[in-house]
């Protein structure tokens, strides 16, 4: 992330013995004379101006926080050895705080107003002294969020409200229902009745296919492409052709009473990104076999030039029956379903729904 400096403006401190407003750059309070105090924060004055071009209100913003004398407590500019109030030595002094944001940065509404408490005359934003009264004029204010709108009724009766709990209720039940019989299960005593297997093998060939990639990533025999701009990444330096987002900009103190405006800025890198035609394998045909023997085969297979061999695949299943129902099982190997001889006895593990979880031969 890039800080962008939008250049600087002016800002306001209150006095805290007689609450008047003064311009940052001012160590004394207009209103009572009295000598801004160190731990008085700058705020962000009540009638934003537009960045300054005053160049001496900018090196004096440039040039470093102010400094309160450790001796009078008088505020010196940040190059000053001496204070220009009492004359004591500044390396004694305390520089005031600086980095702070002390706001979002934007000009107010030249149609703002505040209202004086001691009389009610209302006043420019920008105003710091009410123009019938003298009194000191806080900031205006803020304006108020607007009123939500009350939210519309549901249009749901108590008769619509107790169908969609009893579907909820049928749903929960459905669930629990599925869970009890999924998990529980009973062991019975089965005989083999038969078995069957089947293999199967891929034949892969090239075939046409659309795919995307960044243009300096397409493969050498890509067809067919259509590009568009598209953002590839992010960046925090300008780089070229990138387009700037910044953010809402805002004020950072300087400690001077001048407020540095920056923005914090990214860079988005944009690229052509393409749709091609290309040639990739994929499946074209699947030959199979299958039996119900004990001695499986893998299916014959005839390759032309441009195909090849793809992914085996083979299933083994056992035909079992407890002289009241009839179950399959699936084998993990061969090797296991060699041992589903027709009449074998076996263990078996059946769940709620009917089907076998585990098959044991019996020796």
């Amino acid at each position: 992330m890039t800080q962008k400096d939008l250049g600087y403006v002016e800002l306001e401190w209150t006095c805290p013995r007689c609450k008047g407003r003064n311009p940052g750059t001012q160590a004394t309070c207009s209103t009572c004379g009295a000598a801004q105090p160190e731990n008085v924060n700058f705020e962000t004055p009540a009638a934003q101006a537009a960045v300054t071009t005053d160049q001496a209100k900018i090196d004096r913003a440039k040039a470093g926080p102010d400094i309160h004398c450790g001796f009078c407590g008088a505020r010196n500019p940040a190059d000053a050895k001496v204070c220009k109030q009492c004359g004591g030595d500044l390396t004694q002094g305390k520089a005031r705080e600086a980095g702070k944001t002390v706001g979002a940065y934007g000009e107010t509404d030249a149609g703002a107003k505040v209202k004086c408490k001691a009389c009610g005359e209302e006043n420019p934003a920008a105003a710091v002294t009410c123009a019938k009264c003298g009194a000191p004029l806080g900031k205006p204010a803020p304006a108020a969020a607007p009123a939500q709108a009350a939210p519309a009724p549901s249009g749901l009766g108590g008769g619509s409200v107790l169908i969609f709990v009893a579907i909820g209720l049928i749903v929960v039940l459905g669930l629990c229902a599925f869970v009890f019989f999924g998990f529980r299960t009973s062991e019975k005593t089965a005989t083999s009745t038969g078995a069957h297997w089947e293999r199967s093998v891929a034949i892969m060939g090239m075939v046409p296919v659309r795919a995307q990639a960044w243009q300096n990533q397409l493969p050498s025999n890509a067809n067919n492409v259509s590009c568009r701009s598209e953002r590839r990444s992010t960046s925090s330096s300008p780089q070229p052709g990138a387009r700037e987002v910044c953010g809402t900009p805002y004020t950072v103190d300087t400690g001077t009473g001048m407020g540095r405006v920056v923005q914090d800025c990214e860079y988005e890198v944009y690229d052509d990104y393409c749709s091609y035609t290309t040639l990739q394998w994929a499946v074209v045909n699947t030959v199979v076999e299958k039996g119900n023997d004990f001695a499986p085969r893998w299916p014959a297979v005839n390759l032309t030039g441009d195909q090849k061999l793809g992914t085996r695949n083979e299933t083994y299943v056992c035909e079992l029956n407890d002289g009241k129902n009839n179950y399959t099982f699936t084998m993990r190997t061969q090797a296991e379903y060699e041992e589903c001889l027709a009449g074998s006895e076996w263990k078996i593990e059946v769940d709620g729904f009917g089907a076998v979880v585990s098959a044991v031969p019996v020796n």
